[in-house]
């Protein structure tokens, strides 16, 4: 089989189990989502990028939200190849909810798949190096099929993946297996052609997950460099093809580096107390999440927050035989080899302060001290495990299909983690957007402010706003600027006359108060002082929108007398 067509197998299999893993998200993907907090965040993120890149791409960066501050899509992952990838979409008006999902589960789908191809190539050239006269069809050959599928069933439903199902920055590793296939590519050809495909889907891998990659370039350098240097493939051309790679890479992840850079000046780096809470330890890797099947109650004790890392009994197993020694006649492994190094150093780096390396990085290396968690390189352990696990699998599966099926069908029940819960939303806004649009009308884009403004609130605020992309001087992210944090403690006495100045320092010049997000009377004590107010001018007041849509938002303009001749 060739290896498109394998490619294209092996999508169709996993689209099948994501559907069936991920039950109901497929029947419901273009309004529901995990929640309405991490999820709208992501949904905005990709949206903006696709607002901005055709008229201003030179700020694609300088996100709508925490207005007037700059950079804001880089508080947290900017997400800039997924969103690239699907901005035709929004062009098309594809609801941003169904976008969203769409580069969430292709996060699953596609990274098994690129596991499964590049498993299934090492294999391959595993048997033409010790059998060069084996045929297409020959039982090591096909072995090595089944073998990369069982492989790619690990990466692509790790419980790692459930336990981040709020996170779509988290599911992209679609580029990670592609960069390795185009490395071993480039040892077995030394090419510059296969240099500039390393290098390239290398930098759409950092592009896509900065968490991830960041934990590339340690484990790239523990596996590539075990290959390289035991294998003894330092041949000049390897090393042109190497160093076109990395420059290409560089030059790829430069924008978005020193947009994070910038970033940090605002925000800040991650303190030592939070990369502790963030740092796992070794029993974690028992941990499954709490909607999984089989575990989730009896392992419960090994789970933590975002330290959930099991990556199931049989992955474990099939990554100890493919470690298991060979008889002596046969030729030692190096790819195995290579990611076993790779495991031990990513399960360490998963530690953070508990582990050895990590302190190092955090100490010595700058943009290491933005990360919180690096719990999460667990993701890149279990990479490493289903490369291994799929050498392991073709040691058990040669002349067997049935082995595969039967392997396979037991991973598919270790992995699943039901009932998912999921929240659904609203896919048009409310129609106080759309009076503020009428408002505003030819005139430039108006700066807002929602209340009640909350960690809680925001993403729902941020969700709206890719309806209408006015500044907004709310916001949500992975950082929250101290510009911010003060005028949010500001409002705790609104509607008094020291808030509505904060919001006017700003530049606002709309107020949105959403009933449908306050609770006892404050809505309308807040509504009956503003009406007092004669520098507010009252615009209107529509229903919520949802099982909200009884209660009812309302929506001001803000007069400065200086603007209005007042």
């Amino acid at each position: 089989m060739k290896t498109v067509r394998y490619f294209a197998a092996t999508l169709l299999l996993y689209t099948a189990l994501a559907a069936v893993l991920t039950y109901p998200q497929f029947l419901h993907l273009s309004d529901t989502v995990h929640d309405d907090g991490d999820p709208l965040l992501n949904t905005w993120a990709l949206a903006w990028v696709a607002h901005q890149l055709p008229f201003a791409p030179g700020h694609i960066f300088d996100g709508n939200i925490f207005y007037p501050e700059r950079y804001t899509l880089a508080f947290s992952e900017t997400l800039i190849v997924p969103a690239v990838i699907v901005a035709p979409l929004h062009w098309l008006g594809v609801g941003p909810l169904l976008v969203h999902n769409i580069v969430f589960l292709s996060g699953f789908i596609v990274s098994g798949a690129g596991v499964a191809v590049l498993v299934r190539s090492l294999l391959r050239d595993r048997v033409a190096e010790s059998n060069r006269a084996a045929s297409e069809d020959s039982e090591d050959l096909r072995s090595a099929d089944w073998a990369g599928a069982i492989a790619g069933i690990v990466f692509a439903f790790l419980p790692y993946r459930i336990d981040h199902y709020p996170h779509v920055q988290l599911q992209q590793t679609q580029f990670l297996p592609f960069a390795f296939w185009a490395f071993h590519r480039l040892l077995r050809t030394g090419r510059p052609r296969d240099g500039v495909l390393f290098g390239l889907l290398t930098a759409g891998q950092v592009l896509s997950c900065m968490y991830y990659g960041l934990f590339l370039v340690p484990y790239m350098g523990a596996v590539c460099g075990t290959m390289m240097i035991i294998g003894r493939r330092w041949s000049r051309d390897r090393l042109v093809g190497l160093a076109i790679a990395a420059a290409i890479a560089i030059v790829l992840a430069v924008p978005v580096g020193r947009a994070h850079a910038e970033a940090r000046k605002i925000v800040g780096e991650r303190s030592t107390e939070e990369v502790v809470r963030g740092s796992a330890r070794i029993l974690n890797y028992l941990g499954p999440p709490r909607e999984n099947l089989l575990y989730g109650t009896t392992l419960k004790p090994f789970a933590d927050g975002e330290r959930r890392l099991f990556p199931g009994f049989l992955a474990m197993a099939l990554a100890a035989v493919a470690l298991w020694p060979r008889r002596k006649a046969q030729p030692r492994n190096l790819a195995v080899l290579a990611y076993a190094i790779g495991l031990l150093l990513a399960v360490d780096l998963s530690l953070g302060f508990n582990g050895i390396s990590y302190r190092v990085l955090y100490d010595y290396v700058l943009p290491f001290r933005g990360l919180r968690i690096p719990a999460r390189m667990g993701i890149i352990a279990g990479f490493s495990l289903a490369v291994l696990a799929g050498f392991g699998a073709q040691r058990l599966v040669r002349g067997r299909p049935f082995v595969a099926v039967v392997i396979g069908a037991v991973m598919v029940l270790e992995y699943a983690s039901w009932p998912l819960r999921l929240r659904q939303l609203p896919t048009q806004p409310p129609e106080s957007y759309v009076d503020l649009l009428k408002d505003i009308g030819d005139g430039p884009a108006a700066t807002i402010f929602e209340f009640p403004p909350s960690p809680i609130d925001n993403p729902t605020y941020m969700y709206f706003s890719t309806f209408h992309w006015q500044r907004l001087i709310n916001g949500y992210s992975g950082f929250f600027p101290q510009s911010y944090a003060r005028i949010e403690k500001i409002m705790w006495t609104f509607p008094d006359q020291r808030s509505i100045d904060s919001l006017k320092s700003r530049g606002a010049r709309y107020l949105l108060v959403h009933g449908e997000r306050m609770i006892g009377g404050r809505y309308g004590r807040a509504v009956g002082l503003l009406a007092q107010r004669p520098d507010l001018t009252l615009i209107s007041r529509r229903p919520a929108v949802g099982p909200d849509g009884h209660k009812e938002i309302s929506l001001y303009r803000i007069s400065y007398d200086e603007i209005d001749g007042r």
